[in-house]
């Protein structure tokens, strides 16, 4: 049979040899002592291998231990599967699963936007508690979907979040595959079904009503939230060279993330955008490039002088909705999202919308539009079946 079962060192009390009884394991006749250290001596492919762990760092502590590995390899070399450097703990530690999770943050760290930074560290945890020293190439489907279980478990963990952790994880198996070429498939992932957000939105008059609560330093940029449609980030970043008063436009290519400014917008691959001003924001943006440089920020905080930032502009929302009682209503609702179903229910197409978003497809865009009842009613009575409109008495007479 290929490979035995050898012990280190010599006996703690009497310093003698260790002996082998078959089966049993390893004891000092004198001393009845065992030792606690052990290995597993085979020769393969021309060559001698000495195996001091198993796959996953565990040493041989306990001759069951050994002879439960020495089983498996046995088994691995009869099926032609045995491959030695996943074994040997200096060569197995580069395909341990904690090992690559570093290489992989290393990898995208710098192209994440800051906000999402540590999101990522945080689900590199969690790979990394579960996986441990795990041999990448040893991952299955089943050890997918036990990783799933497990974070559907866990109380830190709900809907969305699930979702993401699993996504993130895959993107790390891709990585290892395309990138590291240490493994040669991405085993399947288990579908993963959440509740969509339910997302909310205004109409013009409530938005209007909001907008009596907010600071006069605050209100043209939650106005051209409203009406321009950016996000907070972009709206944060906008700078007075991004404004052409000739054409009355606005160039969207930088965007705030956290507290970084980083010249693209969000989201990978996203272009600038052009859009043009509206006619309620452009007395204000004439005003401020007018008598701005270039680099100055167009919306500056009236308590600090600078841009706004991520927290400040928190701050200021959380103080809207504590004076007009709309506690569950957040920033995006009342801006972004209404504005994609505000011009939706007024006729404008998907395709301009995206647009005037800055969406690269509309089927992005949809999920932010929402029927205004009375928009569907309207459209309902379009339709009409007139000449079936008789009373209960006419149809009796007509029938006689």
């Amino acid at each position: 049979m290929k490979g035995t079962i050898r012990c280190k060192g010599k006996c703690p009390k009497c310093e003698g040899m260790f002996q082998h009884i078959k089966k049993v394991g390893y004891i000092c006749p004198a001393c009845r002592t065992v030792p606690n250290r052990f290995y597993i001596d085979l020769w393969h492919a021309g060559k001698r291998i000495r195996l001091f762990s198993d796959k996953t760092g565990q040493v041989l502590d306990t001759y069951q231990r050994a002879q439960t590995l020495l089983s498996h390899i046995r088994y691995e070399i009869q099926h032609h599967t045995f491959d030695p450097s996943k074994y040997v703990k200096s060569e197995a530690k580069e395909y341990w699963t904690t090992t690559l999770l570093d290489k992989f943050l290393d990898f995208k760290l710098d192209s994440i936007a800051p906000s999402y930074k540590n999101d990522y560290k945080r689900m590199t945890e969690t790979v990394r508690q579960f996986f441990g020293t795990k041999d990448v190439r040893e991952i299955r489907k089943l050890d997918v979907s036990d990783f799933k279980n497990h974070i559907e478990k866990s109380s830190k963990f709900k809907g969305k979040t699930v979702k993401n952790i699993m996504d993130f994880f895959k993107t790390f198996l891709r990585y290892l595959k395309h990138d590291l070429e240490v493994i040669d498939s991405v085993p399947a992932f288990p579908a993963i079904e959440i509740q969509p957000y339910q997302f909310k939105w205004l109409l013009p008059n409530e938005q209007i009503k909001i907008l009596e609560d907010v600071p006069d330093g605050d209100r043209p940029l939650i106005v051209f939230l409203m009406l321009q449609g950016c996000r907070p980030g972009e709206a944060r970043a906008l700078k007075c060279k991004d404004v052409n008063l000739r054409d009355l436009t606005i160039t969207i290519s930088a965007s705030f993330s956290r507290e970084v400014y980083r010249e693209k917008r969000k989201g990978r691959g996203a272009k600038p955008v052009v859009i043009p001003i509206h006619s309620e924001m452009v007395d204000y943006l004439k005003e401020r490039v007018s008598n701005n440089l270039p680099e100055a920020f167009v919306f500056g905080d009236p308590r600090t002088g600078g841009p706004y930032t991520e927290n400040a502009l928190r701050g200021i929302w959380d103080s809207i909705k504590k004076k007009t009682g709309i506690r569950s209503l957040r920033l995006y609702d009342a801006t972004r999202h209404s504005f994609a179903s505000q011009l939706v229910n007024t006729g404008s197409t998907l395709y301009k919308v995206s647009k005037l978003m800055g969406h690269t497809t509309t089927k992005t865009t949809e999920r932010y539009t929402h029927p205004n009842i009375e928009s569907l009613r309207t459209d309902l009575e379009k339709l009409s079946l007139t000449v079936a409109r008789l009373s209960p008495d006419k149809k009796h007479e007509e029938n006689n």
